[in-house]
């Protein structure tokens, strides 16, 4: 009998024992969850402030990815229905969409990047409106994929943007020469 009893407390301790652990595991599948919350809630930003430019790059004052990613830029294509696709934007009150990609930055860790500089596909023939765009490596290639991967990252349903006048070097000398 004494034996019996031995192996029931053995077998109530390691009962015990395990549920306790369970505790523990589900305490810190729980952390993690609360980490991985946390990081969703971060928000994209990007910063494109007016700037001069050779038309080769420009810079991208600031921007803030979560997961990694990039910073794009776009053309500023006119949101007017009745706009041609080719007009380029340069008043800064017209309404405009992102259009087509015109240079991304290499690959950028998560977190917050200052001066980031993205050099174009070519180089821009006059002053006008871009759009900087902040867009996710959703493919973890650390490759721009867009559009087939690296869709931007998007607050309130829309892409994170920001937009800036992008003044030539050439028209800034010709108006104060």
């Amino acid at each position: 009998m004494p034996r019996a009893r031995t192996v029931g407390v053995a077998v109530i301790a390691t009962l015990v024992l395990l549920s306790g652990a369970s505790i523990a595991f589900a305490a810190t599948d729980a952390g993690i969850a609360i980490q991985d919350n946390e990081t969703e809630n971060e928000t994209a930003t990007v910063t494109f402030e007016n700037q001069t430019s050779n038309g080769t790059a420009v810079v991208v004052n600031n921007t803030t990815l979560p997961e990694g990613g990039f910073a794009v830029i776009h053309a500023a294509a006119p949101a007017d229905e009745n706009a041609t696709e080719n007009e380029t934007v340069t008043n800064m009150s017209e309404e405009y969409e992102p259009g087509e990609v015109l240079g991304n930055s290499t690959y950028l860790e998560s977190g917050d990047h200052e001066n980031v500089t993205v050099e174009l596909n070519e180089s821009l023939e006059e002053s006008q409106v871009l759009i900087a765009m902040a867009h996710q490596d959703t493919n973890g290639n650390e490759t721009y994929d867009f559009p087939e991967a690296d869709d931007p990252y998007v607050s309130d349903g829309e892409p994170v943007t920001d937009d800036a006048l992008i003044t030539l070097e050439e028209e800034q000398n010709e108006t104060t020469g």
